[in-house]
């Protein structure tokens, strides 16, 4: 009997038309944006995708100004990709069409297969690619987005830029999520793909293209279900090894296994074991969204950290306390700086109120620029020193400095320093203020920035902290010798 990975052996292993399609056919594509469907002919259209398309539907002659087609075998063209967008029962007489016309890769945006309750229409579709050339994506998925391309699965102008991250997830939501919430922290990404239930195409092979392809410098990943067993761990070991590769795990908890399950048809591991055994791989694993953009963000503005030594540097006691308790708790050193470093310091804060131990607090001194920048500079020139943890709390520069503009005047000087300092630099900036609009603008308007001078910004201590953690612990899988 035929293993089924022996088929995919005899298949094209590039996934490049995948993202860079000459030719895209839409089937299900109407003039009508109707309720269970993705208009993703209408966002193809919007997006200025450069290669054909082809709307596939025999209830219309057009749709959007494009001679419309019965099937997909009528169109006279190679085709690259298929989008589906049928209800699941419909699907596997479409996936037959492409398998006959010779298609490299049919997405699938339909649900309704394993996670709905009937595994066995996924099975049909696989038996039905085994002898021929076409790759299924999905299926319950949206597929590629690809700014150079122009491929898309939002309703968007054109991609702006592309960006150097790609990312791979189970869920449609999560890329679309991602998307938005990496983009808006200064991440922008080269390549997205979502590929649901992995009936398959699997998350591995897309982390093998995404570690091939020169223009992508981080990996991020959202996977409930490890497909492929020991080749799934060598990949991720071997990705690790080459860029940096973040994976948001789901479904690793009972409850989360089962949702995992009625989401894309997952058997997803709930066990601590997982955790335990990604992290000998080179993986970094974060917990949600957000840490994935803290991770991505940091490993392209900082070399990784040489090891969990940090100086803080911090204006308030109550404040230089908490700093060293969290990062303790998330297993970061906090050495005494040496005496030559703190009698440099001593030189321009007085005794009260203060401190130049490490923390460093500098007390009301913190708010006169030229001290709180000698500060830092000596703070990172201490040998018992690798990474630098500053703590900024912008209501006070507000507060102390009102009329001044206090976001340009403060990132300006913080660009500067990070181009003296040859150590890892971040910054908490604690959102204390939630009521009023004008200030949150400005306190914004400084972050954003920051991040656009490569300094990565946090609203929490502990999520800084997390941070210099994981890619301090990266760094000992890439260099166990050090």
């Amino acid at each position: 009997m035929r293993k089924p990975d022996q088929t995919l052996e005899r298949k094209d292993p590039s996934l490049h038309r995948l993202f860079y399609p000459d030719s895209v056919a839409v089937v299900g594509a109407s003039p009508e944006v109707k309720g269970d469907r993705f208009p993703f002919f209408q966002a193809l259209l919007q997006s200025g995708f450069s290669g054909r398309l082809y709307p596939v539907n025999p209830n219309y002659p057009e749709v959007a100004g494009h001679k419309a087609f019965a099937r997909v075998q009528e169109i006279p063209e190679p085709i690259d990709l298929v989008i589906i967008t049928l209800r699941a029962p419909f699907v596997p007489p479409i996936v037959a069409d492409c398998v006959q016309k010779g298609v490299r890769f049919a997405v699938i945006f339909s649900s309704g297969f394993t996670e709905g309750g009937h595994p066995e229409l996924e099975e049909e579709i696989k038996s039905l690619i085994r002898r021929g050339p076409t790759r299924l994506v999905g299926p319950n998925c949206i597929g590629p987005y690809c700014p150079e391309s122009g491929l898309t699965f939002i309703m968007e102008e054109k991609p702006r830029e592309p960006g150097n991250v790609g990312f791979v997830s189970q869920s449609g939501g999560h890329s679309i999520t991602y998307k938005t919430l990496a983009g808006s922290r200064g991440i922008h990404f080269n390549k997205i793909l979502s590929l649901g239930n992995q009936c398959d195409l699997s998350v591995h092979e897309v982390l093998r293209y995404y570690a091939e392809d020169p223009q992508i410098r981080v990996i991020c990943a959202y996977v409930e279900q490890a497909k492929g067993g020991r080749e799934f761990s060598q990949t991720l070991r071997e990705v690790a090894g080459r860029k940096p590769l973040i994976i948001m795990k789901g479904g690793t908890t009972e409850i989360g296994a089962r949702a995992a399950f009625s989401h894309t048809g997952a058997l997803a591991s709930y066990s601590r074991v997982w955790g335990k055994a990604i992290h000998q791989m080179g993986v970094i694993l974060v917990d949600d969204l957000e840490e994935m953009a803290d991770a991505a963000f940091s490993c392209l503005a900082l070399e990784l950290p040489r090891s969990l030594r940090v100086g803080i540097v911090v204006v308030g006691g109550g404040s230089s306390v908490e700093m060293t308790d969290v990062c303790a708790r998330n297993s970061l050193e906090v050495p005494l700086l040496e005496k030559a470093t703190q009698e440099k310091i001593a030189q321009n804060i007085p005794e009260a109120n203060t401190s130049c131990k490490n923390p460093v607090d500098l007390g009301f001194m913190g708010f006169f620029p030229e001290v709180y920048s000698q500060s830092i500079l000596l703070t990172a020139t201490d040998p018992n020193v690798d990474v630098l943890l500053l703590y900024q709390i912008t209501e006070f520069f507000q507060q102390f400095t009102p009329h001044l503009d206090w976001p340009g005047n403060i990132s300006a000087e913080m660009a500067r320093i990070r181009g003296e300092v040859e150590k890892p630099m971040v910054i908490v900036i604690p959102p204390l203020e939630q009521d009023k609009p004008e200030f949150i603008t400005k306190r914004q308007a400084l972050v954003q920035k920051l991040r656009q001078n490569g300094i990565p910004v946090f609203p929490t201590i502990d999520r800084a902290a997390k941070v210099i953690y994981r890619l301090q612990r990266y760094r000992k899988f890439l260099h166990p010798e050090a």
